[in-house]
């Protein structure tokens, strides 16, 4: 039976962390990444990434965060981490806002559901929003005379990229109707990367 993980991370030395300490119980194993921007990934942070480690060789069994803001650095780097977390059948409990990812079974509770959803919504969102800006920053420049392309050698042919054995699997689900968030799981990657997938195959 693998441990209690309790995760806790502050952004600067002047913010308190006692109202995350004060929640601790005894047998808990304690993560605490301690003066971490949120800009910064999950994975990529010290205790962030330790955490994950030790879910993969399974030493957790559980996952406690005072709020589930403290496990990304935005909605996606959220869903992310609760994607990853849950395919190791870990459930996550949020103190505040008085959830629990997963049921006994191992699977996702109504209320999990409808904040996946939630966040998948967001993320996809924001992820149309940047590209239609990215866009149009394209279209200004070429009118001003400004946009010279990307560096040769910086991307890989659509040929290329189309022939990876995941992307053909992503593709195959896509022309099957499956959702994105589905194919994630499935394949192990992020909703971004099925979007790109799915875009690419469409123009």
């Amino acid at each position: 039976m693998g441990h209690t993980a309790y995760y806790m991370r502050t952004s600067h030395y002047l913010q308190n962390i006692g109202t995350q300490q004060d929640k601790i119980e005894d047998g808990w194993v304690v993560y605490e990444d301690k003066g971490i921007s949120g800009r910064i990934s999950f994975e990529d942070r010290p205790s962030g990434k330790k955490l994950l480690e030790d879910i993969r060789k399974g030493k957790i069994s559980s996952v406690i965060v005072l709020r589930l803001d403290r496990l990304g650095r935005s909605t996606q780097n959220i869903l992310d981490t609760l994607s990853y977390i849950h395919s190791h059948k870990v459930p996550i409990t949020s103190l505040n806002e008085g959830i629990t990812t997963l049921d006994n079974e191992g699977n996702q509770t109504p209320m999990t559901g409808l904040l996946v959803n939630l966040l998948s919504s967001l993320s996809e969102f924001f992820y149309h929003q940047t590209r239609e800006k990215t866009l149009a920053g394209i279209e200004r420049s070429k009118l001003l005379g400004k946009y010279t392309g990307r560096k040769v050698g910086s991307t890989e042919s659509l040929e290329s990229f189309i022939s990876k054995p995941k992307v053909r699997k992503i593709k195959e689900m896509i022309e099957l109707n499956i959702g994105v968030r589905k194919i994630s799981r499935i394949v192990e990657c992020s909703p971004n990367y099925v979007y790109k997938v799915r875009d690419m195959i469409s123009n």
